[in-house]
């Protein structure tokens, strides 16, 4: 009875485990041969369609280099295992840089791309052009452009590798796949709540400051504390909007910038730099009338035979 239930219990793990192996769907994977291990290692869940396709292929890559950089190739020569480790190191740099190319053709399916359209170059095909030339990474990508490296019967390809200190197995675990480029425009345009909530305390602040120094350099005043206080937030503006200033990115949707706080930023910049030109031109112009301690004065008088005299008057304010 015991033998039973024990057979009976191995054929519901052996199902389960077929189950679960078979809910993965290998086309869809980062790579055909570890498929998104690396992105469970790292982050402990399975990648989606929402996940970042630049941050997947790194993890990828990263994954692969370390696995390979651990690896005993204690029958590798030593100028092979010296290869080996100066194609890591390629490999190293090529995945933090971070550009990788895109699978223009097949929106269904992650595929390898050898070089794209756009001249950007898988992770085995940068290593090909850096050791063998671009001329020899463009011919294979003319003939396997998004084909697997396994698949690839191509003597120019085995030729490299057998000079590389890789196995054709090892060159297959670095070759990516590529998402199909999403049919919905991307949208980088956000601004975050606090930036949008300390733009708009300062640009209204401003606006009213810069009325009131209007006010006061048609008018005239003595009063400097409008004129200083633009000043502050006049230059408190313009610095938050500098700082928050967008850099283009490339990313898996190629250059973008978040326009909507690229406009904000420049709304910041120019209305603080006004204020500040203003209440500074404020501040310059409406100042105290010096006081005299000294005047003097000449005035002319009659005299009683009717000529004019002349009167010199000296005042010291003390």
């Amino acid at each position: 009875m015991k033998k039973i239930t024990f057979f009976l219990l191995l054929i519901v793990v052996v199902l389960h485990f077929s189950c679960h192996i078979k809910s993965i769907d290998k086309k869809q994977t980062v790579n055909p041969i570890l498929n998104d291990i690396s992105f469970v290692h790292k982050f402990g869940h399975q990648p989606n369609s929402t996940t970042d396709e630049d941050l997947r292929i790194q993890t990828h890559l990263e994954y692969v280099e370390n696995l390979l950089r651990q690896k005993n190739i204690s029958d590798v020569s030593p100028a092979l295992y010296k290869t080996r480790l100066q194609l890591l190191d390629l490999l190293h740099n090529y995945w933090v840089t971070g550009i990788f190319p895109r699978n223009y053709d097949d929106k269904e399916n992650r595929k390898p791309c050898f070089i794209d359209k756009d001249d950007r170059i898988c992770a085995v095909g940068y290593l090909i052009e850096k050791t063998a030339g671009r001329q020899i990474a463009e011919d294979i990508n003319h003939k396997h452009q998004y084909q697997t490296l396994l698949s690839m019967n191509d003597k120019t390809v085995d030729r490299w590798i057998e000079t590389s200190g890789l196995s054709k197995d090892e060159c297959a675990m670095i070759q990516p796949t590529y998402g199909g480029l999403p049919a919905a425009t991307y949208s980088n345009n956000y601004i975050t709540p606090v930036y949008g909530i300390t733009s708009s305390v300062l640009g209204g602040l401003n606006l009213s400051l810069n009325t009131l120094n209007a006010v006061q350099l048609s008018t005239g005043t003595t009063n400097k504390m409008i004129a200083i206080a633009g000043i502050i937030t006049g230059a408190g503006q313009t610095i938050l909007g500098a700082s928050m200033f967008p850099k283009t990115t490339t990313g898996f949707y190629g250059n973008t910038t978040n326009e909507s706080r690229k406009n904000l930023s420049m709304v910041n910049i120019a209305l603080g730099t006004t204020t500040m030109i203003l209440s500074t031109w404020n501040l310059i112009t409406n100042r105290r009338p010096k006081c005299k301690k000294i005047t003097w004065n000449l005035n002319s008088f009659e005299t009683q035979n009717y000529n004019v005299g002349i009167a010199f008057s000296l005042i010291r304010k003390f």
